[in-house]
């Protein structure tokens, strides 16, 4: 009886769990909550519908904002009559000289290169969900890729955590005044992590299956 109550809410399609494999049933649209792989408990849905307009907003949004969050200072510091103030992308480059070369060239790769990886492809994706787009076919398979891969090693939000620390550490021995970047690397973040949350790279690749028939 319960499999049977089960067969109604659940679709006649089929799909694999992307981390153990496990064949699953694709549930009705009109299921409200997460969706979870009953065997490795791995989240394959989020717990909102997926709206990709709003969505697509927020990307851009973030996007506008994530140029002055690179080039604009994101503090001043003041001591003794001596100012210092360094941007992001200051910060990347002055640790690629020299002997911090590596720990540079990671940074670029996780708070620049990934970042904006993240932003162009959820925005692809988010494109070709939209109702209003004329249907074309899916989206090229390397933008799927590339936005599961670069919410995995896009660190903008560890970065800010960083800053916050430094900033509260280096108060006791000099005059530390947050930069316009810092205020445009706040919002950009808390729009990504949104962005993210709200649009899982399952239940989106499912829409985009739904919209061109497949």
């Amino acid at each position: 009886m319960p499999e049977h109550r089960e067969g109604k809410s659940m679709s006649a399609d089929a799909l694999q769990c992307p981390d153990c494999g496990t064949s699953l049933a694709v549930p009705s649209r009109r299921a409200r909550g997460a969706w979870r792989c009953p065997r490795c408990d791995a989240q394959l849905s989020g717990a909102w519908a997926l709206r990709p307009d709003s969505l697509l907003a927020l990307t851009v949004a973030t996007a506008v904002l994530w140029l002055p969050a690179l080039i604009l200072p994101l503090m001043r510091l003041e001591n003794l009559g001596l100012d210092r103030e360094a941007s992001l992308l200051d910060c990347v480059l002055r640790l690629m000289e020299g002997v911090y070369f590596p720990v540079g060239v990671l940074l670029l790769f996780t708070l620049v290169i990934m970042p904006l990886l993240n932003l162009l492809s959820a925005g692809r994706l988010l494109w070709a969900a939209r109702d209003h787009t004329p249907s074309t076919g899916q989206p090229d398979p390397f933008w799927m890729k590339a936005y599961r891969h670069s919410r995995e090693w896009a660190m903008t939000d560890i970065f800010l955590l960083g800053i916050l620390i430094a900033m509260t550490k280096l108060g006791d021995m000099a005059t530390v005044t947050p930069g316009p970047g810092l205020f445009c690397l706040v919002v950009a973040v808390l729009l990504r992590l949104i962005v993210e949350t709200l649009a899982q790279p399952d239940q989106l690749q499912r829409l985009l299956e739904a919209r061109n028939g497949d």
